[in-house]
């Protein structure tokens, strides 16, 4: 009976299923394709993991302020023949208090919460850098479909020309050489619209792995670069954009909080030979029977310390049984030679990764300053080649349709036209190309002075157009 019902719930599912794949077309907009990639990434999921783990850690290094507290017992039957029977238990409770370390656990403390600051840092870094990712991926896949529409339009206005050709050559109004060259021509453009298919496809694909997408999924981009957007320029301060680096890149805050961890954990490393004293006590009951009834306590005093390759520690005790009439005191002291050889090494290495920290600091103001100063100079040059490409293919547009209009009149060759199809050809490409650029330069100015990403109002939507058309 389980089984058949189990059956049919498997034969209810699969059209659910398959409806499910057959309907995975997936419409992405460029802050969808965005939080997608966001969302699904592993990276990210492990730089967030990585972050509570930090996060613990500044919990265990909290926790050393505090004593520590344990709870023993101990319990012990010893049989001897011809002789009685000696049972003991001892159930006891133990505390001991670190009082002074040298500074380590507050050094100790300040390096895990500046390391937790880090993590912080890390994984919004790494969250705009997955962004970027994403949206030069978009770009250039609009950038593609853009071209292969251009190509398909091309393609039909010379399919035409190569039929009155073929028409005019049987009718003996033209040469076999000339509607043999609007044939090549053709070629060319059909070739070139293939290749930006495989580029496309390819693009398409790669998209997915990015944004972590089931390969059955179909992409459907809904802008489009040459209509959906309007653009805008706005001449601003270099300075003013420096300044606003300044305050703005996280960089600085990780910079600083690498800085401060380096430097923390250089001080522990020098300060191997501060001693680590502390106290401690415990109250016990002992006796022959459960529950243990005798009562005795006691108090220490340990002192760990390393001199050089050397390591020492002292312990002292006092016990007091029976109602302080059974007192003892007790002390012990253990040197280990040599045990302690990698006290060098670990100055070596925190005092060279503090110096690498510090350095970074002090180059970070004039690495900030050429980055902007790179971004911006890239987005005014950017800004006039899209104006210069856009004029460029303005005119040769006008150029196509006056070249098809002496065509039609007799005064032009058709030639002369396929030939004029290629250069037109040309000038879209370059206006397209110019806009991809002109968006990724944008993109690399928000970054470069800490803003987040469309926060310039650059790339404005257009508003009321159905993005689909």
């Amino acid at each position: 009976m389980k089984f058949y019902l189990h059956l049919m719930l498997v034969i209810t599912a699969m059209p659910i299923a398959i409806a499910s794949q057959a309907n995975s077309n997936l419409f992405l907009t460029l802050d969808k394709a965005e939080d997608i990639a966001v969302e699904n990434s592993p990276d990210l999921r492990i730089l967030r993991s990585q972050q509570k783990i930090k996060g613990l850690i500044v919990d265990e290094n909290w926790r050393t302020y505090f004593p520590s507290a344990s709870v023993s017992w101990f319990r012990n039957s010893n049989i001897i023949e011809n002789e009685t029977d000696n049972r003991s238990q001892r159930l006891s409770l133990n505390l001991d208090q670190v009082v002074y370390d040298g500074g380590r656990r507050r050094l100790a403390l300040s390096a895990a919460l500046n390391d937790l600051d880090l993590s912080k840092y890390d994984l919004l870094i790494a969250i705009n850098g997955l962004k970027y990712k994403a949206r030069n991926a978009y770009y250039n896949i609009l950038s593609l479909m853009a071209s292969i529409d251009i190509l398909k339009n091309s393609i039909n206005r010379q399919s035409e020309q190569l039929k009155f050709s073929r028409k005019e050559l049987s009718l003996g109004e033209t040469t076999e050489i000339q509607s043999i060259q609007i044939e090549n021509r053709l070629n060319e453009i059909e070739l070139q619209n293939k290749q930006t298919m495989i580029g496309l496809n390819t693009a398409l694909e790669e998209f997915k792995v990015l944004l972590r997408l089931p390969s059955s999924y179909k992409i459907n981009l809904v802008d489009k670069i040459l209509s959906s957007s309007d653009y805008v320029f706005k001449d601003i301060s270099e300075k003013d954009l420096v300044n606003i680096a300044f305050k703005s890149r996280i960089e600085f805050d990780r910079t600083k909080a690498a800085a401060m961890q380096t430097a923390a954990e250089y001080e522990i490393a020098k300060s191997y030979y501060e001693p680590t004293l502390s106290i401690g006590g415990y109250y016990a009951s002992t006796g022959d029977r459960y529950p243990p009834r005798e009562r005795e306590y006691g108090f220490n005093f340990k002192m760990n310390m390393f001199l050089g390759p050397n390591s020492i520690q002292d312990s002292s005790n006092y016990i007091s049984r029976k109602e302080d009439t059974n007192r003892s005191l007790t002390s012990s002291t253990t040197v280990g030679i040599y045990d302690n050889l990698q006290y060098k090494r670990n100055i070596a290495q925190t005092g060279i990764a503090a110096e690498q920290a510090k350095i970074s600091r002090t180059q970070l103001d004039d690495i900030i300053r050429i980055e902007v100063k790179k971004a911006y100079e890239n987005y005014k040059l950017s800004w006039d080649s899209m104006v210069l490409a856009d004029q460029n293919a303005e005119v040769f547009e006008k150029r196509l349709n006056i070249k098809k209009r002496q065509v039609e009149l007799g005064e032009a060759r058709r030639i002369d036209l396929a030939e004029t199809e290629i250069f037109y050809l040309e000038a879209q490409n370059a206006k397209i190309n110019a806009r991809v650029r002109f968006l990724i330069s944008i993109s690399d100015l928000e970054l470069a002075v800490g803003a987040s990403l469309d926060s310039l109002r650059l790339v404005n939507k257009k508003k009321g157009k159905d993005l689909n058309e």
